[in-house]
């Protein structure tokens, strides 16, 4: 499915706990390359050994360590500049079907003042974001995969991956949490997720109240998916960093790794 990933790197604990949850999800997502990119920030001061030369073995060892584990081919690019610009730039050059983020921060005020590039790539991205929590835990292999929906036209490309990766006879569940208005509209979505359900023996769904956040945060927390898809709308910064979404606040505070779907 997504065949080739981009996969940020920035040398750190953090990033290593994070990527240790990559094996179960190569499997499940169908990854076929991996391209390890780190972007020197020239903004920023500079260190020994962000010279372009050290960089580079470092990635090269990366890896070559990377494709022997995961059992897949694994390529490495430097870039120069801002980070979650300069990966989304590189990624389209490469072909590449998605991007891998670390996110190490469950802080908003926190990125507002430090940044948080998952976040940034999670606002910019129009290709599908993989964003692994350093909090989290590697999933088992028979952990189901979550989709969060709200019914929109805007979910369908996250219905149609979620569809793909439940297609195997792997669990899955969708989740959708019902606004407290009664309409016409309201009442379309709770037939669209339970037909989508009904269409797989393997699928279950789950219509919850309240805040949209809270609910599929708390799903998450409860049932340890390898995997949760959520759809994205737009790729404004300005809006999002003032006023937030579900998907971002959901991407933010998830245990576990969320798949963004513009």
């Amino acid at each position: 499915m997504l065949k080739h990933l981009v996969l940020s790197v920035d040398y750190t604990a953090d990033w290593e706990l994070a990527v240790s949850q990559l094996p179960v999800l190569i499997k499940r997502l169908g990854t076929e390359k991996l391209t390890l990119m780190y972007i020197i920030e020239t903004h920023k001061r500079q260190h020994m050994e962000d010279n372009e030369g050290s960089v580079a073995g470092k990635l090269k060892a990366m890896a070559e360590e990377l494709s022997t584990r995961l059992g897949i081919v694994a390529d490495y690019k430097v870039g120069r500049g801002f980070v979650a610009s300069k990966i989304l730039e590189l990624a389209k050059l490469a072909h590449a079907d998605g991007v891998i983020a670390c996110n190490r921060s469950h802080s908003q005020g926190r990125e507002l003042f430090l940044g948080n590039n998952a976040m940034n790539l999670a606002r910019m991205t129009l290709l599908p974001l993989l964003i692994l929590p350093v909090d989290g835990s590697p999933a088992t292999d028979y952990a189901p995969v979550l989709l969060a929906t709200d019914g929109s036209d805007t979910s369908s490309r996250a219905t149609a991956c979620f569809e793909e990766l439940v297609g195997n006879g792997s669990e899955g569940l969708v989740v959708w949490v019902r606004p407290e208005e009664d309409s016409e509209q309201v009442d379309g979505v709770d037939h669209q997720v339970h037909e989508l359900a009904n269409r797989y023996s393997n699928v279950h769904a789950e219509i919850l109240g309240g805040h949209p956040a809270e609910g599929i945060l708390e799903t998450i927390h409860n049932t340890k998916p390898v995997l949760t898809v959520l759809g994205k709308r737009g790729n404004t910064p300005i809006p999002d960093i003032l006023l937030g979404s579900v998907s971002q606040r959901v991407a933010r505070n998830s245990n576990s790794p969320v798949l963004l779907i513009p």
